[in-house]
């Protein structure tokens, strides 16, 4: 089931990255939603919307090189961002058509404490490792953070590059959660809009937003009106 999880979503996992002057540092994770080429990812890694941009790589089951000299980028832009809740609705600027699974957005009510998680990213993508890496958890615990955001905890130490990725329920094979990084309870939420992102201690607990924030973003944009 895990095997067949990832084969599923992998493939629409992109590392996100900074275009500064010729000068590409990577960001985090982004993951495709819809076939137009909208994806998302969390809000405080586009906090700066310039040079924003995507790259698809290698999601077979051969063994791939560590790091890729050439890899094909496409510009994105921020088309709806939820700032409170940390989540970001990108577009691929570039007409585009892609192929999504079909019924794969789901909801975290529906994850019970205990429930079998899968979550994807670029985990090492600041180390140049240009590979999605699936990690397999447990759901921890839901909780509602000081500025009233669903959360879903679960039992893994996140890497900076798994920000902006996919949590994935198994037992249905649907997307639950944007992966936020690992759980601090004195820095992630102080009520307010704003997020406070110190260096978490070594936790290995992790927490993802709600997915049904970048539904909302994604019905705002009008994604859902021939569905």
């Amino acid at each position: 089931m895990l095997q067949g999880t990832s084969q599923k979503f992998r493939g629409g996992c992109l590392m996100l990255v900074r275009d500064t002057e010729g000068a590409v540092g990577f960001l985090g994770t982004a993951f495709l939603v819809h076939g137009s080429g909208y994806l998302l990812t969390a809000a405080h890694l586009v906090s700066k919307p310039e040079g924003l941009l995507v790259v698809a790589t290698a999601s077979g089951d051969e063994y791939q090189p560590m790091t890729f000299d050439r890899v094909a980028a496409i510009p994105v832009s921020i088309v709806q961002q939820d700032i409170a809740h940390d989540v970001a609705l990108l577009k691929m600027e570039q007409e585009i058509s892609i192929g999504v699974p079909d019924d794969f957005l789901g909801s975290g009510a529906n994850v019970r404490p205990g429930a079998s998680l899968m979550s994807l990213g670029y985990s090492f993508g600041h180390e140049q490792l240009h590979t999605a890496l699936s990690v397999g958890s447990f759901a921890s615990a839901k909780i509602r953070s000081p500025n009233d955001t669903q959360l879903i905890l679960f039992d893994t130490m996140v890497q900076d590059g798994d920000t902006g990725g996919p949590l994935i329920h198994v037992s249905d094979g649907h997307i639950v959660g944007v992966v936020s990084g690992r759980f601090e309870p004195a820095e992630v939420v102080r009520g307010s809009a704003d997020w406070e992102r110190s260096p978490a201690r070594d936790t290995n607990i992790s927490f993802a937003v709600d997915i049904d924030y970048g539904i909302a973003l994604m019905r705002a944009e009008g994604l859902f009106e021939h569905a």
